[in-house]
């Protein structure tokens, strides 16, 4: 059994935190839940430890809740940030909602309609499989990764160079198409790194975090030089040598989120 998932909940009212919280575990039964009320102990919260999912009021008693979206984007590695509004606000209605923010739910939709959004979030891992663009030069570590992942019903299409890459995915609708996640190491042959086909997917292609999440596997443990690929667009990192457990329940998680969201706008 893998380590439960640790949801954030930030709301001001006491009535609402209860109702969200008892939703989550209906949901995941244990999933471990931290109830806030205001973006100071969010953020208190998210400096003490591990969060997998955030979900906030718009608005809460000390400040808005996006300033608790715009904390993580600066300073922890990607994760869903869930915006739960029941107030008329212009931004709820225009969707123009800062990139920080993930997405929303309007409190009109109701228990079931917030229960549905969650569900696609928290459902169990052995649900989840997913296409991935695998990108190492390694014939040795690729063999071992693929088979590894293959295992968890992960379908794996390998490439040694990011050249190569670039082939398979030509343009925004043949890697929307074809693939879920990149995983790619951060070094490779021929002075290439995961920077160019990171920069090619966002900025070439187009592809945000939520349609393309990255995760990188890389030996850099310079806290300053992790920050930068993550404000560049990577999703996650994982460190070398790779823990096996960790880099499948980073990836499940990432693709977990990435098939809801395409499965309620719908696909391109």
């Amino acid at each position: 059994m893998s380590e439960s998932q640790k949801v954030l909940i930030a709301d001001s009212s006491k009535l609402a935190r209860k109702l969200t919280e008892k939703l989550v575990k209906k949901i995941r039964p244990y999933t471990d839940v931290i109830a806030v009320e205001t973006v100071e102990q969010a953020i208190e919260k998210l400096q003490a430890g591990r969060v997998d999912l955030i979900i906030s009021a718009l608005r809460l008693s000390d400040d808005d809740g996006t300033k608790i979206c715009q904390y993580v984007r600066e300073n922890l590695h990607y994760l869903p940030v869930i915006i739960v509004s029941g107030d008329v606000d212009s931004r709820v209605q225009e969707r123009i909602m800062s990139s920080d923010v993930t997405d929303y739910i309007d409190k009109a939709a109701g228990q079931k309609g917030l229960e549905i959004f969650l569900r696609g979030l928290l459902r169990p891992d052995d649900q989840i499989n997913g296409k991935i663009l695998y990108i190492e030069d390694s014939a040795v570590v690729a063999h071992a990764t693929k088979k590894l992942l293959q295992n968890h019903h992960l379908d794996i299409t390998h490439t040694l160079s990011v050249t190569d890459a670039k082939a398979i995915i030509p343009n925004r609708k043949s890697a929307y198409d074809q693939f879920e996640l990149v995983l790619t190491d951060y070094y490779l042959k021929n002075n290439e790194t995961a920077l160019e086909i990171l920069d090619y997917v966002r900025s070439d292609l187009g592809l945000d975090k939520i349609e393309m999440p990255f995760v990188i596997m890389t030996g850099d443990e310079n806290t300053e030089n992790q920050k930068q690929i993550l404000h560049l667009g990577a999703n996650d990192l994982i460190g070398k040598p790779v823990n096996q457990e960790a880099l499948v329940k980073k990836i499940k998680f990432q693709i977990r989120f990435t098939q809801f969201h395409r499965e309620k706008t719908g696909t391109e």
